[in-house]
């Protein structure tokens, strides 16, 4: 494939209960689509592939519309390798004989690639989830596809299994080097996998970009819980930055409408209200308390609700628990800004 070549989507589509309107283009790269449980992701890659009739707008890839006016170009003339969460093996071939389906060329590499070679003459009934999940992938690649469509690659995989097959992918991607989408809901997949986030939410695409642009500069509630953050919609003034009904301060000089963040591990907790440096303070009720093998993560209601970090020995320090009040702090200069 050319590095010119470019999948270009704008498309609409409607059901009863759901709409959705996507307009991005994918180069010679790999999309990580992520969003919350119903938003849309599938029905992007269905519509990409061909799958659903009712798909309108436009798609098209290196200049050859795949859909345009009406008319759709169907799947199997679209040089598409997908994976959906139904991997779709065909029961009365072996693996070798599935992954070697709808390409002349020797399926060894792809067998070798994902580690199934040992499996190459069992059947789909005498597989794993995994070992299936694996076959279906490899048969994607082993098409030499213009485009590539997974959707959760690693759903069915074993827990311990799933960095090597990311690995993997990546690798395959890599070799490839074509337009790629790869739905997932885990926030490390999308960061490790995608070199282009697409985040969609009820249907629409609400933000795009890469890692270091979600995070630094996340646009909705969605995106900043995605990687880690506190968002907060507010107005920056020279009295301070006015969120719900408190005031910030912030060492940043943004004024007017602004998107406000705040690190979870830039929150400290205090027995009483803290002195010394500038600092936002106030107090609030651990509402709930998420705990893993060196940190907190706690949920503070308030003034401003907020989510904090902390270490085990800083919340033993602070004797609190949920339910209990506490006083929040955070340095003017944690608190970010930026325009909206």
């Amino acid at each position: 494939m050319a590095p010119n070549m470019t999948l270009e989507v704008d498309i609409e589509f409607e059901r009863s209960d759901f709409a959705l309107r996507v307009q991005t283009a994918i180069g010679p790269e790999t999309v990580a689509v992520v969003g919350p449980n119903g938003a849309g992701k599938s029905t992007l890659l269905r519509c990409i592939a061909g799958l659903e009739p009712e798909a309108r707008g436009q798609i098209v890839f290196d200049g050859r519309p795949w859909l345009r006016g009406g008319v759709s170009v169907p799947t199997e003339l679209r040089s598409i390798g997908m994976v959906f969460q139904d991997d779709l093996l065909l029961p009365h071939l072996d693996v070798a004989s599935n992954v070697a389906l709808g390409t002349t060329e020797n399926p060894e590499i792809w067998l070798k690639r994902f580690d199934l070679a040992d499996l190459r003459d069992r059947y789909p009934t005498h597989l794993s989830g995994g070992e299936r999940q694996r076959t279906a992938i490899a048969r994607a690649f082993a098409r030499n596809p213009d485009v590539v469509l997974l959707d959760e690659p690693l759903s069915a995989v074993d827990v311990e299994r799933r960095p090597v097959l990311r690995k993997q992918i990546q690798d395959a991607l890599a070799v490839l080097r074509v337009p790629a989408l790869v739905v997932t809901h885990d926030p490390a997949e999308s960061a490790t996998i995608g070199e282009r986030i697409v985040v969609i939410e009820q249907g629409a695409v609400t933000q795009d970009g890469t890692v270091d642009a979600l995070t630094t500069r996340p646009r909705t509630t969605y995106v900043a819980e995605l990687v880690g953050l506190n968002l907060y919609v507010g107005t920056a003034t020279e009295e301070g930055v006015f969120v719900r009904d408190a005031v910030l301060s912030s060492a940043d000089s943004i004024r007017g409408p602004v998107y406000v963040t705040i690190h979870p591990r830039a929150v400290s907790l205090h027995t009483r209200k803290p002195e010394g440096s500038p600092r936002n303070a106030w107090m609030g009720a651990i509402a709930s308390s998420d705990t893993s093998f060196d940190l907190a993560r706690l949920r503070i209601a308030g003034p401003i609700d907020i989510t904090a970090t902390v270490t085990h020995a800083g919340l033993a320090a602070v004797g609190a628990t949920v339910g209990d009040q506490v006083w929040v702090s955070v340095k003017a200069s944690e608190v970010r800004l930026q325009h909206r």
